[in-house]
């Protein structure tokens, strides 16, 4: 006689979780975006409640954890964004339907921030703070929106859309070409730095 054992197949699906408040620690990165951990609820967007202050909620609770957004009718993902206390807070992601990054955010308890990790960013360099208590190596770093800038900023002469000087910076620090130019357009000379020190001068 032969026995036929059925074989069960379980689709398991993310859902959202109500975490103990006092579970939440240690979720968040240096650069404050969530990290998906056993401290981290993941659901699908759609699930969270939003109002019109764009608080996240959860089943009436404030929502911390990451949330995703497909595609419709397929799992591609099109969105994942962090959520610290009902607000975005990290980085929120867009992709397109191959899984190619788009766009990334960066929010710091639900206030949009400028980065250029992701997308090269320009600004005027009057934007641009001088913050020297982020490292202990006593380097001037200059920050953008609280985040230690990384992109271009320029500076140009009184009343006039003519450049005077293009600086560049990673995480903070001069890196790259630093350019002044002249009135007309040309160059007056080109300093070159790494990491915040000046390697050398192009006249």
């Amino acid at each position: 006689m032969k026995i036929i054992i059925p074989v069960l197949f379980i689709f398991t699906l993310f859902s959202c979780s109500e975490g103990n408040s006092g579970d939440k620690k240690n979720i968040t990165n240096n650069e404050g975006s969530l990290k998906q951990g056993e401290f981290s609820d993941t659901c699908f967007c759609q699930d969270l409640d939003i109002d019109s202050n764009g608080t996240h909620y959860l089943k009436d609770a404030l929502y911390t954890g990451i949330c995703i957004e497909n595609y419709p009718g397929t799992e591609s993902k099109y969105m994942e964004k962090s959520i610290l206390s009902g607000l975005l807070h990290g980085k929120s992601s867009f992709y397109d339907k191959n899984g190619k990054l788009l766009v990334e955010e960066i929010y710091d308890k639900g206030k949009k921030k400028r980065s250029g990790d992701v997308m090269p960013l320009t600004c005027d360099c009057s934007e641009l703070i001088k913050n020297n208590s982020l490292s202990a190596d006593g380097k001037t770093r200059y920050v953008l929106d609280d985040i230690p800038y990384t992109g271009t900023c320029q500076k140009f002469y009184p009343d006039s859309s003519n450049i005077y000087m293009e600086v560049n910076y990673k995480n903070g620090l001069l890196d790259g070409r630093t350019t002044y130019y002249k009135k007309d357009g040309s160059k007056m000379y080109t300093e070159k730095y790494e990491m915040g020190e000046l390697i050398t001068t192009y006249h």
